[in-house]
This record gives C-alpha cells, structure tokens and sequence, in this order.
C-alpha cells in the first residue's frame, strides 16, 4: 500500500483559474497548467463534491489495468488519519517524473467533503490500493 501526499483537483478554485485562463485566450494546454477544467481522462465530471473521485499517475493505473480505459471507474481505497473512504479512479495525473507538486494521488471535492478537510490542500501520509 503506498504512502503518499495527496493534492486537491477539480475544486471551485481549481476551475475557476481554468475558466478564468480560456476567457483570456490561453489554449487547453496553458489553462490546464494553471487550473483544472473539471473532466477527468475519460470523460467524467471529477468537480463534484457527491463522489469521491481520484487521479493517479499513469505508472499505477497501467500497471494494474491498462493503457485503455479499462481503468475508468475503478474502485480505490484511500486512508487518511485512520479514515478510509472508498472512491473511483476518474482521471490521471502526470507521470511521476513531471510531476512538480511532490503529489502520489489527487483528491477531488468528494474526497475532500469525506475527509473533512477544505480544497486547495496538500496531505501528507495518504495511503492508497485497489479495492
């Protein structure tokens, strides 16, 4: 089971800087450094608060399932200070080596409501697996 920190995505603030980088012409690529647009790698809605979703760097998620989709909707089993909530894989994260933030896993808004804990954020000592 690994140990990771865990970062916020696909929160209000998150999408916000999205939306707020198209509005002044940046491309997909360019907004999408900034902020997140809310859709996960295969089309789901991950700026929801109802259903903890997650994202991972495609070294787990293809080692497990796949370079398809066969990894969308997978269940994950995330646990933070003694709490486990069971969520899906939604969406991916950069490969581990571009990935800036230091981050093994991110949390969208249903997670953080799970956790109690309030976007943007960054958690230290998360561990994940497969459910």
């Amino acid at each position: 089971m690994p140990i990771v920190n865990a970062s916020s995505f696909a929160d209000p603030q998150d999408v916000a800087a999205y939306r707020k980088a198209i509005a002044q012409g940046k491309t997909e690529a360019e907004a999408l450094k900034v902020g997140d647009n809310g859709i996960g790698k295969w089309g789901d809605i991950t700026a929801r608060d109802d259903v903890p979703m997650c994202a991972l760097p495609p070294e787990d998620w293809v080692a497990k399932w796949g370079a398809g989709s066969n990894a969308r909707g997978r269940k994950v089993a995330v646990t933070y200070r003694g709490k486990t909530v069971i969520g899906e894989l939604r969406d991916t994260m950069p490969h581990k080596a571009d990935i800036k933030n230091g981050a093994g896993i991110d949390l969208n808004p249903g997670f953080a409501k799970a956790f109690g804990v309030r976007p943007p954020f960054m958690l230290h000592g998360v561990k994940w697996e497969w459910v």
